[in-house]
């Protein structure tokens, strides 16, 4: 061989590359994967499908409105859009948050418009495999057991599901007027 060429060389290098090369690890089995947002409304400590949420914000500054229930907090200008924002717990408990500053949105897709449900807390997202959801749902609030079908367990938790799919079809949350 011509060393002397530096074609010949990149070459040269290139088959011994190709020849000492290891191959790939290879999966036996792949498992999938659930991922949602763990969340919690009172006392339950609950988890929502990713594909459920458009995001998550801090609880922006925003405007009463007059004449609608308690659980319909107000509207908040974010980035140039109106976001009306509602108290989940206040909604599904019947009580308020008591420190809704200190709370966080969860922004869902409520009839094409975003809505923010203000909860008290967010854990982040949780990822568990699909082997570990199970029918058995612990005990929750009987006004939460009712957007709840399946859980996930996970070292020892259990994280029921919350569907806000299922919370958007309650015929409550057009009584938003007095």
């Amino acid at each position: 061989m011509n060393t002397s060429d530096p074609f010949d060389l990149l070459l040269d290098i290139e088959q011994r590359c190709q020849a000492n090369a290891a191959g790939l690890p290879t999966l036996d089995k792949v498992e999938e994967v659930w991922v949602g947002v763990g969340f919690r409304i009172g006392d339950d400590k609950l988890i929502a499908p990713m594909n459920e949420i458009e995001e998550i914000l801090d609880l922006p500054e925003f405007t009463n409105v007059p004449g609608v229930k308690s659980w319909m907090v107000g509207v908040a200008n974010v980035r140039g859009g109106l976001l009306p924002l509602m108290d989940l717990k206040g909604f599904i408990l019947g009580e308020d948050i008591k420190q809704r500053k200190k709370g966080r949105v969860i922004v869902i897709d409520y009839k094409g418009f975003n809505t923010g449900l203000i909860v008290e807390e967010v854990y982040g997202m949780k990822h568990f495999q699909t082997k570990d959801q199970s029918k058995d749902i612990p005990s929750l609030h009987e006004n939460v057991s009712k957007y709840v079908n399946k859980a996930f367990s996970q070292e020892g938790d259990s994280w029921p599901v919350f569907s806000f799919q299922n919370m958007t079809k309650d015929e409550r949350l057009a009584e938003a007027p007095l």
